[in-house]
């Protein structure tokens, strides 16, 4: 449905500061106005109510999210149905099927969405960034604005540009437009001039391109081979992991079955981590170069100083960039082994737990999600994110029993076929 889904996601994940964090999870979560949060806040739920107020990023999944308070930094909203009639200081990303913005944004909005509609009490400090099914803007931008959608009414009041793409586009008064208007249509815009819509600068209507049917069917059967590739990579990578650590494999996908929600927040904090040694990997290795270059001069204490500290970090970032990599496209597989033990259960109550044939039926259900347009983006990201949670779980767990068995002085037992046969 929407076109750079992958952006928002990493977006919503890369705004995670340094500093600390607050997480809530549960069905019904209400932040009140009585309630301060001076760090990030993290929420996993079905409904959140948000009156208070966040200093940092707030970033939430549920399926009904409303935010009335005020959040000081950006807001990451993911859900089926979101309102906002608050106060957001920063950027807002949103994808959700429903969303309405009734209150303020200090700088910019990223949405996604099936019906979304900017009501005319919301004011967007900078720029505005749509596409979804149905778009009807009738608030304040203070600069461009970019939608793309089937439907789009415009009534609002736009500080700069607007690029606007749909087959029904309706520009109504009292809209006001100080800057140019581009719009790409099959069908002419229907424009109320004479009614009292305002076009300060230029209005130009474009036809959108059409594709070569060989391009069509060329991209089709390349994007079908690359699919099979990648699933057959994973269950080749799959067999392999199950042949020589089973037992870590068991334990990452019970890990997902039975502590799902602290899963998903292990795989957001792993993420956050890895970005930090992706950018500390970037700082050393421009640091070395600046180094090597201070040696020869009159600062060498200090050129031999940044060496020495590139050539301890380096390594230790490259490693730790590598392993992370690893770590969360493993993630895809384990979530795979989880997806196909609950579908084989459904069907036989006394299967066993983690099996080929659960994996290969998984990796199957997850390439058609995969396939989805644009949606299958972000459970790519999600579900890699969710299985790199459970596997760090799973090995600090397997860690902890085998702690424990030497402690004793016990041989820690083969590792089991999972939560052992259930319904046997």
């Amino acid at each position: 449905m929407f076109l750079g889904l992958c952006l928002l996601l990493g977006l919503f994940y890369a705004t995670a500061t340094v500093g600390a964090m607050d997480f809530e999870e549960g069905d019904q979560v209400h932040i009140t106005n009585l309630h301060r949060i001076p760090d990030d806040l993290y929420i996993w739920a079905s409904t959140v109510t948000m009156d208070g107020i966040v200093e940092g990023d707030l970033c939430v999944g549920a399926y009904e999210v409303n935010t009335n308070g005020q959040v000081k930094a950006s807001a990451n909203i993911f859900a089926n149905e979101f309102r906002h009639t608050g106060k957001i200081d920063g950027t807002l990303r949103c994808f959700a099927n429903s969303a309405t913005i009734d209150g303020y944004i200090g700088r910019s909005i990223l949405m996604f969405g099936n019906q979304i509609h900017i009501g005319d009490k919301a004011v967007i400090e900078r720029e505005v960034r749509i596409q979804g099914n149905n778009v009807i803007f009738d608030g304040t931008a203070k600069d461009n604005v970019w939608i793309k959608a089937k439907n789009i009414s415009l009534s609002g009041t736009i500080g700069g540009d607007v690029y606007l793409e749909g087959e029904k586009i309706h520009i109504i008064a009292p809209a006001t437009i100080k800057g140019n208007l581009t719009y790409v249509s099959k069908n002419e815009a229907s424009i109320g001039l004479d009614s009292g819509v305002t076009v300060v600068g230029k209005t130009s209507w474009e036809l959108p391109r059409e594709k070569k049917p060989e391009e069509t069917t060329g991209n089709a059967y390349t994007s079908v081979i690359l699919k099979f590739s990648k699933l057959l990579a994973a269950f080749l990578f799959g067999i392999i992991l199950m042949a020589f650590s089973k037992q870590y494999m068991v334990e990452a996908t019970n890990q997902l079955k039975n502590r799902f929600s602290v899963a998903a927040a292990t795989g957001l904090l792993a993420l956050v981590i890895f970005i930090l040694c992706v950018i500390v990997l970037i700082i050393a290795s421009i640091l070395i170069l600046v180094g090597i270059a201070l040696l020869s001069g009159h600062l060498m204490l200090l050129g031999a100083l940044a060496v020495a500290v590139s050539i301890v970090m380096i390594p230790i970032t490259s490693v730790a960039t590598v392993c992370g990599g690893v770590i969360f496209y493993t993630g895809k597989i384990v979530f795979a082994l989880f997806t196909g033990y609950f579908v084989v259960r459904a069907m036989k109550k006394d299967t066993r737990f983690v099996t080929r044939w659960q994996l290969l039926l998984g990796l199957v259900i997850l390439t058609i999600a995969f396939w989805l347009p644009y949606v299958g983006i972000l459970l790519y990201v999600v579900i890699s994110l969710i299985g790199a949670g459970g596997i760090i779980l799973g090995i600090k767990h397997c860690r902890i029993q085998l702690s424990q068995s030497q402690d004793v002085g016990v041989t820690p037992p083969p590792p089991p076929p999972g939560p052992i046969q259930e319904g046997a």
